[in-house]
């Protein structure tokens, strides 16, 4: 899930010196002694909690917008849905020149790109006007950015916290195979939360691939933008995380003697490449296609609704969360009972055998029951292509529908702005055409929808920490359901059972509808390699 495409940072100043010789002596004695006896995170500093609500944001020019419609909707939650790429990265940059006493940002990947080095460089600003910065981040995917977060963490009002860490920063697969529980479980929560006032949560990073501007493919994800007391919630569940005991100051993980980079360097770098031509006419675009600033001053339109924040416990890290401090639990308890229909989006979809008999029985019971998901050519991940594989055909025959997204999306349906961006950023037009599933989200009846980070998966279910929103949102359901009506033949592959219970993959193109008998984009060796690693006992960790 790593993009290839770099900002002009030095790639000089981000190596590493030497490995260090006491990591070295440590996982050697673990391998002598006995792998299960090492437990390899390092002692936790003394440090003194931190909370959003330290900090008065009440007087901020976003609070003076938001505070009266709070008081027009009390105990609601507004939302806005950010579907389109270039809205969703408007949204967080002109949030950051907005915001003026904190941001809270928490994420999984957090790229050197384009994308990535705008946000730091937005931030960079916001910091030095006064804003206090909390930004953590996963360890996961951190070893590449190490060496900016350090410099960040040296500018006064910026602080970095890197969660359930590696110790050994350049022997991860060693310490995977010490300490496999702990470091196979990572902090999967996306929040972006301004002045405590407006927070972002959903599917996407802050990579290239989810604003429309990689250079391989392109994430097809969403947003959505809170408001009110959903924000209260989301903000508390950021504190319990930056305060828990797996979350590390970068300073005390990564070794600063090992990089040149400081922040001076880092903030000259960061500025040249913002005033570069490329990124002044890729801001000019996202501006001109989503004026969000003047939406967000002039006329804010939002729906208020019930909302209900679930979220996984920190201590799930830890395998000692309780049953109802997860998500999972969280959303089967908060979701009205289904009677007319159910939509499904979901990256990586393994429902399992006590999932795949709750929609089975749905669908047996006259509820319409739809999953999207990636097909395998589309899909980042195939070992989750061959666990999910094992239970189309059953679903398939108890009437659930499955359809499953195009690895490219047909041109007469591309994103209209492709074409300006490939020219304006010197991206490839082939890459921006292809395309991954990596939405969230579900739909009960004209009830509810279900957005967050939370992929139907047993990863979500029983490893990952994930969050997400219940919206109580009639109309918002029914855009769900009638959006994929409309739209589903055009992205995706509907799969059926022929007369001998074979799945065929069906497909629009402009000549009219297409029948495949085999899986779409699939080698021979590809589809045996799928089907002997669907036979591993290793469906928990998918």
């Amino acid at each position: 899930m790593q993009d290839t495409h770099k900002t002009s940072l030095s790639s000089a100043t981000l190596t590493p010196f030497s490995t260090s010789k006491k990591a070295v002596l440590l996982l050697s004695s673990c391998l002598i002694l006995g792998l299960p006896a090492c437990n390899t995170l390092p002692k936790q500093q003394s440090l003194t909690p931190q909370y959003a609500y330290d900090v008065n944001t009440d007087q901020t020019s976003l609070a003076k917008i938001i505070e009266p419609l709070k008081t027009q909707n009390p105990e609601l939650t507004g939302y806005h849905i950010l579907y389109e790429p270039m809205e969703a990265i408007a949204a967080r940059l002109q949030l950051i020149d907005k915001a003026e006493k904190t941001l809270d940002l928490q994420y999984y990947i957090w790229d050197n790109d384009t994308i990535g080095s705008l946000a730091l460089y937005k931030i960079i600003q916001a910091a030095d006007r006064g804003v206090k910065v909390r930004l953590l981040m996963d360890d996961n995917n951190a070893k590449s950015m190490e060496a900016i977060y350090l410099a960040l963490d040296q500018h006064q009002n910026i602080e970095v916290k890197l969660f359930n860490p590696y110790r050994f920063r350049r022997l991860r697969p060693m310490e995977m195979i010490i300490d496999l529980k702990r470091i196979n479980r990572r902090m999967h929560n996306k929040t972006f939360t301004a002045d405590n006032q407006i927070t972002l949560i959903g599917g996407r990073n802050m990579s290239n691939q989810y604003y429309n501007v990689s250079e391989n493919y392109q994430f097809s994800d969403v947003d959505v933008m809170l408001v009110g007391q959903a924000v209260d919630d989301i903000t508390h569940s950021f504190d319990e995380y930056w305060n828990h005991s797996y979350a590390y100051p970068v300073r005390q993980i990564v070794n600063h003697k090992q990089y040149t980079l400081r922040y001076e360097g880092l903030k000259s770098q960061l500025t040249e490449f913002y005033q570069s031509a490329s990124i002044q006419n890729y801001l000019n675009l996202s501006n001109r296609s989503h004026d969000f600033n003047q939406w967000l001053s002039n006329d804010v339109e939002l729906d208020w609704v019930k909302a209900q924040v679930i979220k996984d416990s920190p201590e799930k890290i830890k395998s000692k969360a309780k049953k109802e401090e997860h998500l999972n639990f969280q959303l089967v308890q908060r979701l009205q009972k289904p009677e007319k229909s159910v939509d499904i989006i979901s990256a990586y979809f393994v429902p399992e055998k006590k999932g795949e008999q709750h929609l089975k029985k749905l669908a047996e019971d006259g509820v319409n029951v739809r999953v999207l998901t990636n097909s395998f050519k589309a899909n980042d991940v195939a070992l989750v292509h061959a666990f999910y594989a094992k239970y189309r055909e059953s679903l398939l025959k108890s009437g659930v529908q499955l359809y499953e997204f195009l690895p490219a999306i047909p041109e007469e349906f591309q994103n209209k702005n492709n074409i300006e961006i490939s020219k304006q950023l010197k991206v490839s037009l082939k890459g921006l055409s292809r395309s991954s599933l990596h939405a969230k989200m579900m739909a009960l009846d004209d009830k509810q929808v279900f957005i967050g980070s939370f992929n139907f998966d047993p990863r979500s279910s029983n490893l990952n920490t994930e969050i997400g929103v219940i919206l109580d949102s009639k109309p918002l359901a029914n855009a769900v359901h009638s959006t994929m009506d409309q739209n589903l033949r055009k992205y995706a592959y509907k799969l059926v059972l022929d007369s001998n219970d074979k799945i065929n993959w069906k497909y629009q193109t402009p000549t009219g509808e297409q029948t495949l008998t085999k899986e779409p984009k699939m080698k021979w060796w590809q589809k045996a390699g799928v089907k002997m690693i669907s036979w591993l006992p290793l469906e928990g960790f998918m």
